[in-house]
C-alpha cells in the first residue's frame, strides 16, 4: 500500500542540546502547525493534514492557490510547517487564530491580512514511488528540483556541522530553537527517533489540561489559572497551575471550551490545591513554557504559550 493510501502520522524528534557534527545538518524549528500535504496536481486535488489526522486545507486558501503553480510532478506528498509570520518571525498568537476559525468569509479575510506560508523540509512521495527509505540529503536534493518559492510557500534551508554556532544566532534571533537531523537517515514516519532531534531556546512542555481554578477580580467572567499535567507511565502526572500569558481571545476561547467538558473526577487527590478547583475531562493540550522544573516536577514560572489543536491528549 502507497503511503497515497493512507493518513501518514509525521516522524517526530526528540529533544537535545546543542552539537556540532559533520553527519548532521541543523534547521530552524518553526513555531507552527506540522502539515502533511498530498497534491494530485492532475486532479487539482489538495490536503493538508495535521498530527491529530484532521484535515484542515480549507483554512490556508492563499497557501492552496500558491502550492498549485510552485510544485512540479503528478502526485506529491511533503512534510513541513504552516506558520504565520510577523516581523520575519513566526507569530504563534497570529497562527491559533488562524487555527480556530471556520467561517468562511472570515477565512478569505484572515488570508489577506494575516497570510500564512508553508515552509516545507521533507518530501515523502513522488509520482508514484515512497521517498521514505532515501537517505534525508537524497529527499531533500529531489525536494528542491520539484518545489519552486514564493511568497506563500517555501523550502527549509539549512545549515551543515556547526550546530552550535548556529544555536547562537537562532537564540539571537529569538526564534524558538533548531532542529538536528542525520544525513542519512530514513523518514521514520510516525515515530519519535532519535536521528531527529529538536533542541530549544525556551524550555517548553505540550502539556494536558485537567482543570481550573475560578478566576477573580477582571478574570472573574473566564478562570485564574489552568491545571497541567502529562501522562507518564499510562498515567496523569500534575505539573502545577498555569495562570498567565493569556490574551483576551485565549481567555474567551478556553473559557468556552472548559464549560463544555466539566468532570467530577479528581485526578490529583494527593496533591494540595488550596484554591476551589473545577477539574475537565483531559481533552486539551496546551504549550507551556517555564524556567525549569522543581525537583518535585512542578513548574517554576510558568507561562501560557498557545493551544496545541493539533494535537491529541494521549501524546
Amino acid at each position: 500500500m502507497s503511503l497515497w493510501d493512507v493518513k501518514i502520522l509525521p516522524m517526530l524528534a526528540f529533544l537535545s542540546n546543542p552539537f556540532d557534527s559533520k553527519d548532521w545538518i541543523f534547521e530552524i524549528k518553526f513555531d507552527g502547525t506540522r502539515t502533511i500535504a498530498y497534491l494530485d496536481l492532475e486532479k487539482n486535488y489538495f490536503r493538508f493534514l495535521n498530527r491529530r489526522g484532521i484535515f484542515f486545507e480549507k483554512r490556508y486558501p492563499e497557501i492552496l492557490r500558491d502550492i498549485q503553480n510552485c510544485v512540479s510532478g503528478k502526485r506529491v506528498i511533503l512534510d513541513g510547517e504552516i506558520c504565520v509570520f510577523e516581523k520575519g518571525k513566526p507569530n504563534f498568537y497570529k497562527l491559533a487564530e488562524r487555527e480556530q476559525v471556520d467561517n468562511k468569509f472570515k477565512i478569505e479575510l484572515l488570508s489577506k491580512i494575516m497570510p500564512a506560508t508553508f515552509i516545507i523540509f521533507d518530501i515523502l512521495h513522488l509520482d508514484g514511488n515512497d521517498l521514505i527509505d532515501l537517505p534525508l540529503m537524497e529527499r531533500k536534493e529531489i525536494l528542491k528540483g520539484i518545489v519552486k518559492e514564493s511568497d506563500r510557500i517555501l523550502v527549509s534551508s539549512w545549515v551543515e556541522e556547526k550546530g552550535v554556532k548556529f544555536f547562537e544566532e537562532v537564540k539571537k534571533a529569538e526564534l524558538e530553537g533548531i532542529v538536528a537531523k542525520k544525513k542519512d537517515s530514513k523518514c521514520e514516519v510516525g515515530k519519535r527517533s532519535k536521528n531527529w532531534l529538536k533542541i530549544k531556546v525556551l524550555k517548553s512542555l505540550d502539556c494536558v489540561v485537567v482543570g481550573f481554578t475560578e478566576g477573580e477580580g477582571i478574570r472573574k467572567e473566564y478562570f485564574g489559572a489552568l491545571l497541567c499535567g502529562i501522562y507518564f507511565k499510562n498515567k496523569l502526572t500534575y505539573l502545577g497551575k498555569v495562570g498567565t500569558g493569556f490574551s483576551e481571545s485565549d481567555l474567551k476561547f478556553l473559557t468556552s471550551l472548559l464549560k463544555k467538558i466539566q468532570t467530577n473526577k479528581n485526578y490529583f487527590k494527593e496533591e494540595r490545591i488550596e484554591e476551589k478547583v473545577h477539574f475537565v475531562k483531559p481533552e486539551i493540550v496546551v504549550e507551556v513554557s517555564f524556567m525549569n522544573l522543581t525537583e518535585d516536577l512542578k513548574f517554576r514560572a510558568p507561562s501560557f504559550k498557545r493551544i496545541r489543536s493539533d494535537k491529541k491528549a494521549s501524546e
